[in-house]
Formats: structure tokens, sequence, C-alpha cells
């Protein structure tokens, strides 16, 4: 059933997309359109899908925020875990390096000067 639907509906949009009867052909067909599209049997099970749509998604931004608030913990574990590990195997020199450049990462860059514009004076000398 639901083939066949899908079969009607995409004659139905080729034929106005690639009919040659005008305009007042296009309004006929957009007419009945509407027609099917508001008539009460058609908006009953359109209210019946909403609501089982909405009844299955109301679970999910909770369940997702559950399951991403465990995936970054865990990712927040294995990457303190790592960092456990290089760092006990890290000769002293290394950790020197490490908090240095750590350090230096913080540091605040030192602003661009805006370059000069040039002068008329400048212009009449270049000629």
């Amino acid at each position: 059933m639901r083939g066949k639907l899908l079969f009607i509906t995409g004659g139905l949009v080729g034929y106005v997309l690639g009919a040659r009867a005008g305009r007042k052909r296009y309004d006929q067909i957009a007419a009945a359109a509407n027609d099917l599209w508001n008539a009460k049997p058609v908006q009953r099970r359109v209210t019946e899908v909403r609501d089982a749509a909405l009844e299955l998604v109301g679970d999910v931004p909770a369940t997702l925020y559950k399951v991403g608030k465990k995936a970054v913990s865990q990712a927040a574990a294995k990457k303190k875990q790592a960092a456990g590990k290089t760092d006990a195997y890290a000769t002293p020199a290394a950790k020197a390096s490490t908090a240095t450049s750590r350090t230096a990462a913080a540091k605040p860059k030192p602003k661009a000067t805006p370059m000069a514009t040039p002068t008329a004076a400048d212009d009449s000398t270049a000629q």
C-alpha cells in the first residue's frame, strides 16, 4: 500500500512539474491536493501519526543527554589515564619541556602595530 501511495504521489508531482497545461490546470491540481490534505479523515490520521511520533520521541532528549554525559566522562577518564601513563615514563627533561610549553601557551601574544599609511609627500618623491 505504501509503495502504491508513493508511486501515485510521485506521478502527481511529476505531472504538476512537467505539465504543459498551464496555470489553470496547475491551480486545479493544487486546489484538489489542498482539499485532500484538509479532509477530516486525512487530518485525523495526521494527528494520530504526530501524536505517536511525539510519544516515541519524547524520551529521546533525556536519553541522548545521559549517553552523551557518560561518553564525555569516559573520554575524560581515558585522557586522564593516558596522561598519567605518559608522565610516569617521561624523563625529567621531557616533563620540564612540557611544563614550559604549557606556560608559554598561556601567555598572551603581543598585539601587532598598525602599518603607517603613505602620505602625499611619499607619493611625490616616488615620481
